[in-house]
């Protein structure tokens, strides 16, 4: 099981950006064996906010084709929407204080890597909340522990593949690392203009 959940894992790519992980470990049989299942383990609030997310993209799609005359208003609708996200991320982000909460070393459709101080076994079952801060959404998934690596005598990176989740929700990580990565490159290549006109 571990070796196909490793190259399904590598399949998607994975960029370093840091976001806000709670994880709680779970038995192999408390995680939902099908979709179904795991649509019903998931709470309101996480539904909520990525039904919000998903409603504010869509409704904004239509105005990039009125021109310059829905530019302004389109501007002045992403910032309510931004303002709606902004509550809804600190909403999430507190929810079940009780998990353990870090911040992951990076992410992808296919899971994500975490460094904690002290190691996990391979095969551990973990519920997992990811929080994207730029996509203002929270993943509600399932994960395990795939591969371990000891960066620092109480840093061991754990690489956590995805074995429960949306559809939908693997989307929105693959487009919130793509956007992660486009965000990136803008930063270097600013870096760079910067350092060429100085």
């Amino acid at each position: 099981m571990s070796g196909s959940l490793q190259s399904t894992f590598d399949e998607y790519f994975q960029v370093d950006d840091s976001n806000q992980v709670n994880l709680f470990v779970v038995q192999s049989t408390q995680v939902p064996q099908t979709q179904a299942e795991l649509e019903s383990n998931i709470p309101a609030l996480f539904k909520l906010a990525n039904e919000i997310n998903e409603l504010d993209s869509n409704a904004l799609r239509p105005l990039r084709n009125l021109g310059d005359v829905a530019t302004e208003l389109a501007s002045f609708l992403q910032a309510q929407s931004r303002k709606i996200d902004l509550i809804m991320s600190h909403i999430l982000a507190t929810e079940q204080p009780d998990e353990d909460n870090v911040y992951c070393d990076s992410y992808g459709g296919g899971g994500l890597k975490v460094t904690l101080p002290e190691k996990m076994a391979i095969g551990t079952h973990l519920r997992t909340k990811l929080f994207l801060n730029h996509e203002a959404s929270a993943i509600y998934c399932y994960t395990q522990v795939i591969a371990t690596e000891r960066l620092e005598p109480q840093k061991i990176q754990h690489t956590l593949a995805f074995v429960q989740i949306r559809d939908s929700d693997q989307e929105l990580v693959v487009r919130a690392s793509l956007h992660a990565q486009t965000r990136q490159l803008k930063k270097r290549q600013l870096a760079q203009n910067k350092a060429q006109s100085s």
